[in-house]
This record gives C-alpha cells, sequence and structure tokens, in this order.
C-alpha cells in the first residue's frame, strides 16, 4: 500500500493543493484512494471548503468527513493549542482508529498534515512522530521564495531526525510574481540535500487539480516505483 504524509515548511505553502492533485491523479490511475486531514483549526466542521473536504472529493468522496477528517478547532493555531483554548485535547487513540478505517481497502493513503512537521499536536506529539507512527513516507511543499532553502532543510534534517523517509519536495509558486532566487533554490537543495525536487508553477486556479496532477504525480510515482512501491490497478 502507498502511505503518504504530506507536510509544509509553514503554514499556507501549498500543502492541499499537492496533496489534492496527487490523490486526484492517483484516483484517475484506478487506485482506490483516501486522502485524509486528521486533524483541521481554524474551520468549521460542516464548511465544504476546509482542507479535509476538499481531499475528501479529490479522492472520489468514499468515505465521510468523520474519518477522513474527524477533529476540528475553531481557533486557527497549532492543534494542541486550539484543542486547549476549547477545553478539549487531541485523542490519538481516534486519529489511529481514523487512519485504519480510511486504509481498510484502499490503495493509497494520502494524509496532510496540520501546518508544519514540528507543529504540536499534543504535549508529546508532533506530525513528525505521527507519520512515523502511521508509517508514511513524506513528501515536503514549501513556498518557493527567498528564506526556502533554509526553511526545507530545517525541515529535512526534522524528519529525518524522525526516522522518516521523504520522497519528494515541491516547490510550490504561492503567487504570479517571484523574487530571484526562484532560478536557484531548486537546484541548490536538491544538490545539498540529495533529495528530488519538483517545481509547482503558480496557477491562476489553484482548484485545477487536473493541472496540479499533470506536473507532480509522475515524479511522485517515479519516487514510489523507485523505493519499491510498484503501483496496483493501473
Amino acid at each position: 500500500m502507498i502511505r503518504l504524509g504530506i507536510t509544509g515548511t509553514d503554514t499556507g505553502v501549498g500543502k492541499t493543493i499537492v496533496a489534492c492533485a496527487i490523490a486526484t491523479g492517483l484516483r484517475r490511475r484506478g487506485l482506490r484512494v483516501a486522502a485524509m486531514k486528521p486533524v483541521e483549526t481554524g474551520v468549521a466542521p460542516n464548511d465544504d471548503m476546509r482542507d479535509g473536504a476538499r481531499l475528501a472529493r479529490a479522492a472520489g468522496g468514499l468515505l465521510p468527513l468523520s474519518v477522513l477528517s474527524p477533529l476540528t478547532f475553531p481557533d486557527p493555531l497549532a492543534p494542541f493549542a486550539a484543542a486547549r483554548r476549547v477545553g478539549a485535547h487531541v485523542d490519538l487513540a481516534l486519529l489511529d482508529h481514523a487512519v485504519r478505517t480510511a486504509s481498510a481497502g484502499a490503495d493509497a493513503l494520502v494524509i496532510e498534515g496540520a501546518g508544519g512537521l514540528l507543529v504540536p499536536i499534543t504535549a508529546g506529539a508532533s506530525f513528525d512522530s505521527l507519520f512515523a507512527r502511521w508509517e508514511t513516507e513524506v513528501i515536503i511543499v514549501a513556498a518557493n521564495r527567498l528564506g526556502v532553502i533554509n526553511h526545507t532543510r530545517l525541515t529535512l534534517a526534522a524528519a529525518r531526525a524522525a526516522g522518516l523517509t521523504v520522497s519528494m519536495v515541491v516547490l510550490n509558486h504561492p503567487s504570479e510574481t517571484s523574487d530571484t532566487s526562484v532560478q536557484e533554490n531548486a537546484e541548490l537543495i536538491s544538490e545539498l540535500e540529495a533529495v528530488r525536487v519538483v517545481e509547482l508553477p503558480w496557477l491562476s486556479d489553484p482548484g485545477d487539480l487536473e493541472r496540479a496532477s499533470e506536473l507532480i504525480l509522475e515524479p511522485v510515482i517515479h519516487e514510489l516505483e523507485r523505493s519499491g512501491r510498484p503501483l496496483a490497478g493501473r
């Protein structure tokens, strides 16, 4: 089974676009896909445009949001802080159960984290430990702009320290304009870190998952097959 964890170097760097594009592409290759965002903050459970709902649609809408995105909190904070603000806590056993349920019968599981890899989910757990617990390979999404080399290298170091395998880095262009660093960022990260780097150009329509999938899916598939994960369902 393919198990991918999508994390970012920061919030708002394009994790959901990348996760939805991967889920869409894998589904259209004939795979049964479950796409999740186990914890989401700053949203209402019934918001049709929240990340968890977008992921569910990208994967084909076969499972309810109670499984794919079971925990939501209203304040746009780190999950640990958002839960504490409303007098609650993140139940890791509930998240484990959701992941097991989503995985059952699926060929591919795509899990989008909240914020970056070390954002606290509980006092003792962040998505580095959760991705390790759920045995996912990791795709790091970063905004292609000045500062991304440092941000990406820090995230790579954290992932490797947690024993995670990083399949690739996706450099997302968050706007139509860019600074001069974008000409060098991908090459330098790849050279310094020995990791595959794929660029996702600015999309005028962030909902154009067809285009996003075309641009990033083949490199994802290549890295999966190179690491011995042949794709079923083709």
